[in-house]
């Protein structure tokens, strides 16, 4: 991320006059999974999402709650955040029906935060895919650096998401894996030894796996309870992707999680989430809270970090590409009349 100091942060106001009307147009750039593939470089993601993380333990990120509309069954849920010292202001949104599915779909729009102008559009899947696994692997780093053995529960594209990010980042000397479909846990660990050179072994079950390993990342799309206390008997790091409407980590797990991280409080306690109640909410801790103090190394207790889906990730992502979109020009720019507000004539 472009780095610049308070003094240097133009406010809205100030520069409301000389931003918005310097030159003819603004030019807006779509951009879609296929435009963006090729610009793709995991590590540089992982490494920008942990500046993120850093960022937001500065005080620099300010989330907006997390909001969710319904229309007679079908949902729109949608997040938003700014970071004033980047320059950046955005929001992601998508649908989803009454039992959770949702087409993976999403959009994605970058602002300038002092120009007040929308940058880019980013329309499909491959920002928020990419965010997942990147997010889960840059928290991952930062709880446990230098971690060599994984645990994975899910074997199926989120999956593959998260252990092509946390692969490149770390040197991992084991996985172990499980899901309930053998077909996809065969998949997968076919997938990982073409596309990642990497050996995964299959455990025989969920319990098998939070047994075996320090560190567990669960990307499941499950419709009921996969972890439980009674597996959890010594202290261990969960990391999860699904805070909010499946219930993989039994509730009574975290009750008794010394410490819950997420990436973002204010949208990891929004309506409809896993920590709405009032007893749960007062035991998370933004994870840049462990960053600054150090706590979130702590091995003495059960750590629970439950990836939100925070909309600085993507926010941070999509300026990431925007840049790369215009370096190597792709993508639809379409330019845009600088008009006065009010100043149009129908």
């Amino acid at each position: 991320m472009r780095s610049r100091s308070a003094s240097e942060t133009p406010s809205p106001q100030a520069h409301y006059q000389d931003a918005l009307w310097v030159g003819p147009a603004i030019v807006l750039r779509i951009l879609r999974d296929l435009d963006l593939q090729g610009l793709v470089d995991i590590p540089k993601v992982v490494e920008r999402i942990e500046a993120g993380y850093r960022a937001d333990a500065r005080g620099d990120v300010v989330p907006f709650p997390r909001s969710r509309f319904d229309a007679r069954g079908v949902f729109l849920a949608w997040q938003g955040a700014a970071i004033p010292s980047e320059d950046l202001l955005g929001y992601r949104s998508y649908a989803y029906n009454a039992e959770g599915y949702d087409r993976g779909e999403q959009v994605v729009a970058l602002y300038g935060y002092s120009a007040m102008d929308v940058r880019a559009v980013f329309v499909g899947r491959l920002v928020g895919n990419l965010r997942t696994g990147a997010a889960l692997a840059a928290a991952l780093h930062l709880a446990e650096p230098g971690v060599r053995e994984l645990g994975l529960i899910g074997t199926g594209d989120q999956a593959r998401n998260a252990l092509a990010c946390i692969a490149a980042t770390s040197r991992l000397s084991r996985v172990l894996a499980w899901s309930p479909s053998p077909t996809r846990r065969e998949e997968f660990c076919a997938w990982a030894e073409r596309a990642l050179g990497l050996r995964v072994e299959l455990g025989q079950d969920a319990s098998e796996v939070i047994r075996c390993v320090p560190a567990i990342v669960l990307v499941t799309s499950a419709e009921s309870t996969v972890v439980t206390p009674e597996m959890v008997a010594e202290p261990k790091l969960l990391l999860s992707i699904s805070a909010y409407r499946r219930p993989e980590i039994d509730v009574r797990l975290l009750d008794s999680a010394n410490r819950i991280w997420t990436d973002s409080v204010a949208q990891a306690s929004g309506p409809g989430c896993l920590f709405e109640p009032d007893a749960r909410r007062a035991k998370l801790r933004p994870l840049s809270e462990g960053i600054l103090d150090g706590s979130i190394h702590d091995r003495t207790s059960t750590r629970i970090i439950i990836n939100t889906g925070a909309a600085w990730e993507e926010l941070v992502l999509a300026e990431m590409m925007y840049e790369l979109a215009e370096s190597r020009d792709v993508g639809l720019s379409v330019a845009m009349p600088k008009e006065r507000p009010g100043a149009a004539v129908f």
